[in-house]
């Protein structure tokens, strides 16, 4: 089945102008970077968090800070789940200056109408500077996950961009095993969701829910609704074992509230056993939307290891 929705990856390629330090975890500090050069490309100011008069064509809050919708059926929202995911580089990294590295980007849905602006957004942000230093940057190449290039200084092309469609989702078993690749951070009942409490229905309900607030937001009225009802009764029959799961902590600055902030989250390997045919293309579709709270930072992602 072909998602409602479009997905498309990005793989970015960028070169240290002068000498870089990266954090183990660059994914607080990319979303930064690319949320204020994306801001001060709007075209209108945005004052205490709210919406622009524009806010329906503004690239700030249609993909960065998507505005709450009102009375949502699913839960009270102050913000939306942004239409974007970054995937940083995993480990600590330093490079000298002509030294490249890369990362991610995933934009889903109307996201990819503001593709040429986000691009520019990236090329400012890099311009300007990363991390303390604000070690200056530059984005030399972009191609999707197929190897297709997009060009960086042709808006007109680049607006014209489609993207491949995703590979078909396989009609899993009663088996299929997640490895997380970034810490996996839960809630239930206002708690973290630690290595003994995980449980298979908080996690498929959780991705389930994801995709439901995506889909309203880009397709508004439009959007087909989930039977989350049905979805609950199959995901209390799944059984989740765990394979060295561990909990990892990491720190990010908040900006806005002048604080280091403890962000920990679930590394390790996840095996499902039950009837996983309602999920198949849920589980496919998180291996690009990440699921978990901070997924905009690239919390959250995992491999789809196979089934049987």
């Amino acid at each position: 089945m072909t998602p409602p929705l479009p997905i498309l990856r990005l793989h970015l390629t960028v070169r240290a102008d002068s000498p870089l330090s990266l954090p183990p975890y660059a994914g607080s500090m990319l979303r930064g970077a690319f949320g204020h050069a994306l801001l001060a490309l709007s075209p209108l100011p945005h004052s205490s968090g709210k919406p622009c008069a524009l806010f329906d064509r503004c690239a700030y809050c249609q993909v960065f800070a998507p505005p709450a919708l009102p009375e949502h059926g699913l839960q009270k929202f102050t913000q939306m789940p942004a239409a974007f995911i970054i995937e940083p580089p995993q480990g600590e990294m330093r490079l000298a200056a002509g030294q490249h590295f890369g990362f991610g980007m995933v934009l889903v849905g109307r996201a990819l109408e503001h593709l040429p602006i986000l691009m520019q957004a990236w090329t400012r942000a890099l311009r300007t500077g990363l991390g303390a230093a604000h070690s200056r940057c530059t984005l030399i190449h972009v191609e999707d996950e197929n190897g297709h290039s997009l060009p960086l200084n042709e808006t007109g092309p680049m607006a014209a961009f489609k993207p491949s469609p995703l590979p078909p989702a396989p009609q899993l078993g009663q088996q299929a095993s997640l490895q997380l690749l970034t810490p996996l951070r839960l809630q239930q009942q206002g708690k973290p969701v630690k290595s003994q409490t995980l449980e298979a229905r908080t996690l498929l309900i959780t991705l389930a829910r994801r995709w439901q607030l995506l889909l309203d937001v880009c397709l508004g009225a439009q959007a087909p609704q989930q039977d989350f009802a049905h979805l609950t009764a199959a995901a209390s029959n799944i059984r989740l074992k765990a394979e060295n799961l561990r909990w990892f902590d990491w720190g990010r600055y908040s900006q806005r509230q002048q604080q280091e902030m403890k962000l920990g989250g679930l590394l390790g390997q996840l095996h499902l056993h039950g009837d996983l045919s309602p999920f198949s293309e849920l589980l496919h579709l998180g291996q690009w939307l990440h699921v978990g709270k901070n997924a905009s930072f690239g919390l959250g992602g995992y491999r789809l290891l196979g089934n049987r």
